[in-house]
C-alpha cells in the first residue's frame, strides 16, 4: 500500500487548485496511494484554524481510506481542547502545526507537543506551503527553518515529529541527525529532482523517509516517480508505505 503522509483538500486563495477533497483522493488513487493522511488546506488562512477541522473531519467520514489531519496552533486558547477532540477522533493519528501561518516560533509549542507525544499523537511540522515566487507579493509567507523542527524534535523526544515540505538539500544537511534521532522523520514531497530520493538512500537514509505528495499543490505522478526511480524495490516499499506503517498503525 502506498501511504501519503502529506496530502491537502480544500480551497487556496491565490491559486486555482482543484482541491476538493474528492478530486484529490481521485488523483492520488491513479496512482495506486489507498491511505491518504490529508490536512484541511482553509486552515491556513483561518484566525483560528481550529475552526476548519469539524467540517474537514465530517468530510472525510465519507472515505474509509481517508484520515484527517487535524491543523493546531499553540497560540489560540482552545488548542488544549482541539487537541483532545483530535486524540478521541479514532482515525486520527497525526496533527499538523503551520507556524508560519500564524505566525508563531516552534518553541511556543511546547506545550502542544508534549500533550500530543501524552496522546500518542505524532506531529507534521510543515516548513513550507508554497514557493514564496508563487505568493502574491502582499502575502509573502517565509518559510519556517528546519532547525526549529528539528530542536521542537530534540525538546520531545517521545513524539515523532515529521519535518513536512523539507527540500533535497535540507534533508540531506539533516543526515546525521537522522540517524541519531528515532523520532524524526522527513517526508518527500518537495525533493526535487529524480535522483534526490535516491541520493538520501544511498545515505542510509530510508527507513526514516515518508512519502508524500503535496497534492493538490503537486501533480501526485511526480511525487510517486521521485521514489520509484532508480532504488530498489525494498526501499521504495520501504518509503512509499512501510515506513508510515510502522510509525502510525
Amino acid at each position: 500500500m502506498i501511504v501519503d503522509i502529506n496530502c491537502f483538500a480544500g480551497h487556496w486563495p491565490s491559486r486555482d487548485l482543484k482541491g476538493d477533497l474528492a478530486s484529490v483522493r481521485d488523483s492520488l488513487r491513479r496512482y495506486g496511494v489507498g491511505r491518504l493522511f490529508t490536512s484541511p488546506l482553509d486552515a491556513a488562512w483561518h484566525r483560528n484554524p481550529h475552526l476548519a477541522n469539524d467540517a474537514f473531519c465530517r468530510a472525510v467520514e465519507a472515505y474509509d481510506d481517508v484520515s484527517p489531519v487535524p491543523v493546531l496552533d499553540p497560540t489560540v486558547a482552545t488548542w488544549d481542547a482541539e487537541l483532545g477532540r483530535a486524540a478521541e477522533h479514532p482515525d486520527v493519528r497525526l496533527v499538523k502545526l503551520l507556524p508560519a501561518y500564524s505566525p508563531y516560533r516552534l518553541s511556543e509549542a511546547d506545550d502542544l507537543l508534549s500533550a500530543a507525544a501524552d496522546a500518542g499523537l505524532a506531529a507534521i511540522c510543515q516548513t513550507r506551503l508554497e514557493d514564496r515566487r508563487r505568493q502574491h507579493p502582499l502575502a509573502q509567507v517565509p518559510d519556517v527553518a528546519i532547525a526549529d523542527v528539528v530542536a521542537a524534535a530534540e525538546r520531545h523526544a517521545g513524539l515523532v515529529v515529521i519535518v513536512g515540505g523539507a527540500r533535497f538539500a535540507e534533508a540531506r544537511s539533516l543526515r546525521d541527525r537522522l540517524l541519531d534521532m528515532p523520532n524524526l522523520y522527513v517526508e518527500t514531497s518537495q525533493m526535487d529532482g529524480l535522483d534526490a530520493v535516491r541520493a538520501l538512500v544511498d545515505d542510509g537514509l530510508a527507513p526514516k523517509l515518508l512519502f508524500g505528495s503535496h497534492a493538490p499543490f503537486f501533480i501526485p505522478y511526480a511525487a510517486v516517480a521521485r521514489v520509484v526511480t532508480d532504488i530498489d524495490d525494498a526501499d521504495a516499499s520501504a518509503i512509499l508505505g512501510e515506513n508510515a506503517l510502522r510509525l502510525l498503525g
